[in-house]
């Protein structure tokens, strides 16, 4: 059976390397996003391996992720349970700042992150807390919005981080390039900032971001490759909620 791998949720998570301003809750409008999940894989082809539904909503200080992957075909079946994870985060200096991070398969709370930003440190376990690396910080949660908030500015020469709830483990990444492309949607011909980003170590391996101008620089395509295999999510609608 084929080994899946999914990038979730979404977005980076940028801290400040300094000092925090005051809170900005401004950045975004409240959203409902939802994506196709596409699967092209040189061992078994392609498939369509779900849909990820994403709910944007703001609070007093911030906003609140909450986002549902469902699997269908033999995706649902590899993976069992339909997963969720939900998130909160501030914005500080035009950049995301994650409060509380957890996540796992639909009716179960199998793991919740907790970030220490002053002592930089992330505990997967309560009583156990890993060192972060310096540099941007991404939890999958908020890794989608986090990357709407590079808006055209990339991630320049600094490494960014993903925090994987799932897995229990951190992943570098490092800017390859970023350029304007016009592409086909659901939603229409968009012009977009395509952003490619490479594992440190395994240039092999990229995450690559089509952020559209238009839409609050919210990625309408994102596409994980490695040699084996490409997963891709399609924007299929896009609904602003409105407060």
């Amino acid at each position: 059976m084929p080994k899946l791998f999914f990038v979730r949720g979404l977005f980076f998570v940028v801290i400040s390397l300094l000092t925090l301003p005051t809170a900005q809750a401004s950045e975004f409008e409240p959203i409902s996003i939802s994506y196709s999940i596409g699967l092209d894989s040189s061992k078994f082809g392609n498939a369509t391996l779900g849909k990820v539904n994403t709910t944007l909503s703001t609070t007093d200080n911030g906003y609140v992720i909450e986002s549902v992957t469902r699997f269908q075909g033999m995706a649902a079946i590899i993976t069992g349970n339909n997963h969720q994870e939900s998130c909160e985060f501030e914005i500080n200096d035009g950049k995301a700042i994650t409060n509380r991070y957890s996540g796992g398969r639909i009716g179960k709370n199998e793991y919740a992150v907790d970030f220490d930003w002053q002592a930089r440190k992330v505990s997967f376990d309560t009583d156990q807390f890993i060192e972060l690396p310096q540099g941007y910080v991404v939890d999958n949660c908020v890794m989608w919005f986090a990357a709407a908030l590079l808006k055209d500015k990339g991630l320049g020469e600094q490494a960014m981080y993903v925090v994987d709830g799932k897995k229990k483990r951190i992943r570098g990444f490092t800017q390859r390039s970023s350029e304007s492309v016009i592409i086909d949607t659901k939603l229409g011909k968009k012009e977009t900032i395509k952003l490619v980003l490479e594992r440190e170590l395994r240039p092999d391996r990229t995450l690559t971001f089509w952020l559209s101008p238009e839409d609050q620089y919210l990625p309408l395509r994102i596409q994980e490759s490695r040699k084996s295999r490409t997963t891709t999510f399609e924007v299929e609608t896009l609904e602003l909620l409105g407060g």
